[in-house]
């Protein structure tokens, strides 16, 4: 189960990355290379936390996943934009797809506190769209005043740890996860959600 919520979600990011690079207009190369970097950053920030290998460098339906989510944002472009926003709606899904798959291998592997693996699926999930951000020259989804962003991973990491504590099971408490961060954040997006600013800087 985690293995294919992975797997759809650098899908979904690779979807995201070359999206975000058609503002920038760049070769075909520039655009899959924001892709694999989109869609492979969460992962590797989150692995490396965990002290292990990337598993994305050592299974090839990554880069399969990756290639059909590209060749998808490439060769479709107007189905996507029929989604709303085509960067907005398959960010969101990479989000709460990663969310899910970071905070389960996290809780999985005994090595941190249920609390801290809500915290790496929100580092899982939001890492790619970081670097996507900063590569595209833009300010980060994440630091955007009011950006109901890295809220909708926490939300659907409390609602899957208390799925866990209640006795589901792992499918079931993914699906939840993936389920709470994906809807929170469409419907941020669709109702321009935001959180009010509670600090006012001075120059």
């Amino acid at each position: 189960m985690l293995y294919i919520l992975e797997l759809l979600g650098v899908a979904c990011f690779a979807v995201s990355g070359v999206a975000a690079s058609r503002a920038k207009r760049p070769d075909l190369i520039g655009a899959v290379i924001l892709a694999f970097a989109t869609a492979l950053g969460g992962g590797i920030i989150r692995d490396a936390i965990l002290g292990v290998p990337a598993q994305s460098f050592r299974d090839t339906n990554y880069f399969a996943a990756i290639v059909v989510g590209s060749l998808l944002a490439l060769q479709l472009p107007r189905v996507i934009q029929r989604l709303g926003s085509p960067l907005r709606v398959a960010d969101a899904f990479g989000l709460g797809l990663f969310n899910a798959a970071g905070m389960m291998k996290a809780y999985e592997s005994g090595t941190v506190d249920p609390a801290f693996a809500v915290v790496l699926g929100a580092v899982t999930g939001t890492g790619g769209g970081i670097i996507r951000d900063v590569l595209c020259g833009e300010m980060p989804s994440l630091l955007r005043p009011g950006e109901l962003y890295v809220t909708t991973c926490l939300a659907g990491g409390l609602a899957g740890l208390v799925a866990l504590w209640l006795g589901a099971s792992t499918g079931i408490a993914s699906a939840i996860i993936a389920g709470v961060t994906i809807g929170f954040r469409l419907v941020a997006i669709r109702f321009e959600w935001r959180l009010p600013a509670v600090m006012h800087w001075e120059d």
